[in-house]
């Protein structure tokens, strides 16, 4: 398993400003309700990545999307598309939701590389787990591994605080992955 990390890549403004954003999509409706573990309650997890179809991000977005691929190298690759809009996703789980185990898909028929950042924490509960094994990252962490190639899955959130997740990707090809030690 190849999971990078990088502790507090982002400040506590910047996880701010994009919790703010969050706030607008939601209001906005480009933020949805998206699919939960196998007892469809889809109403504990939303996410942008079916429901941009007439909306931007803000300019605060595309210029973190900017820093995390500059940061990790990847400027050079094309954005990740038909999965999240400008190689962009974000999801927010609530009390009660979880993501399911399973793998993106293919991104421009290379593998899909994301780097995901957390900007809030929910109390309890809400833990990636990558190829089984935990993923423990704080606000404000950049984490990157192919999405494509090695399941993943977060545990139930407990507590009030909604767990929110940006993340960021690109289109890499498996070659240059495994020549940059990505895979």
């Amino acid at each position: 398993m190849t999971v990078i990390i990088h502790k507090n890549f982002l400040t506590l403004e910047e996880c701010t400003l994009l919790n703010k954003v969050v706030d607008q999509g939601l209001k906005e409706g480009w933020i949805n309700k998206g699919i939960q573990a196998s007892d469809n309650k889809y109403d504990l997890r939303y996410t942008s990545r079916i429901h941009m179809e007439q909306a931007e991000y803000p300019q605060i977005v595309r210029d973190i999307s900017n820093k995390v691929r500059a940061f990790m190298g990847l400027d050079s690759y094309p954005l990740i598309e038909g999965h999240g809009k400008d190689g962009v996703v974000v999801s927010i789980t609530f009390q009660g939701g979880s993501v399911y185990r399973h793998k993106d898909p293919n991104a421009q028929n290379n593998p899909a590389y994301r780097c995901n950042i957390l900007t809030q924490a929910n109390e309890n509960g809400a833990e990636i787990y990558v190829n089984g094994k935990l993923v423990e990252v704080g606000v404000g962490d950049l984490h990157c591994y192919a999405v494509s190639e090695l399941d993943h899955f977060v545990t139930e959130a407990k507590g009030k605080t909604p767990r929110i997740m940006w993340m960021f990707g690109a289109s890499v090809p498996m070659k240059d992955l495994k020549e940059r030690g990505l895979i």
